[in-house]
């Protein structure tokens, strides 16, 4: 890459690396796709895999980091853009995305099938950003009083758990059941979060 400076072609060779993999990842699961389909597919050397990945298992970490990263991000723009008050915006529209984007096939693969398998639930677990995300909005929804005040890293962790496993039941399931599943879990998921929104304030007359 003449003329680019040495960073910037850095940056583009893991960009393309990423792009193959995550393709390959999706299309035939961690197990199946092998580095040297990898760097083919990505059009470049096996060094420059290993320059900027130490194995398999490293870009694949990669990847699963950079898809739930997107979906967080998705999750967040819709509930800003959503209407209503920051309860019915974070349990509604919220709670939809996130089961929605189950079904795209790199998120149900990568994140729900190979991810657990591969990295471990520890891995998965620790830093999650949609544990770090739904910290910060039970923080934030118990500022304003939308939800009782408890103490928000035992609760983020336990809700997180059973968002994950709700996301995991969708993932799984067969696709005549697919619909069903994602409104099965919605309907549980709003009953359990529920629980903790304060009552809503009644107009004196």
């Amino acid at each position: 890459m003449p003329g680019i400076p040495k960073a910037e072609q850095s940056q583009q060779t893991r960009e393309i690396l990423l792009r193959a993999a995550r393709k390959l990842f999706t299309e035939k699961g961690y197990a199946s796709t092998s580095t040297e389909e990898i760097v083919q597919r990505a059009h470049v050397t096996r060094g420059a895999l290993y320059y900027h990945y130490r194995d398999k298992t490293d870009i694949f970490k990669a990847v699963f980091e950079e898809v739930r990263l997107e979906r967080v991000r998705l999750i967040t723009e819709t509930i800003q853009a959503a209407e209503g008050d920051p309860w019915q915006r974070f349990a509604g529209a919220g709670f939809q995305v996130f089961l929605e984007t189950i079904r795209d096939p790199d998120v149900q693969r990568i994140v729900f099938t190979d991810g657990p398998a591969v990295l471990g639930l520890a891995v998965v677990r620790d830093n999650s950003p949609g544990l770090i995300f739904l910290r910060n909005t039970l923080t934030h929804l118990m500022d304003t009083g939308e939800v009782e005040q408890i103490p928000v890293g035992p609760l983020s962790a336990i809700l997180w758990a059973a968002l994950f496993e709700s996301g995991m039941y969708v993932a799984h399931a067969a696709p005549d059941d697919a619909a069903r599943v994602q409104e099965e879990a919605t309907d549980i998921l709003q009953r359990i979060f529920s629980v903790l929104r304060t009552a809503p304030q009644q107009e004196t007359t």
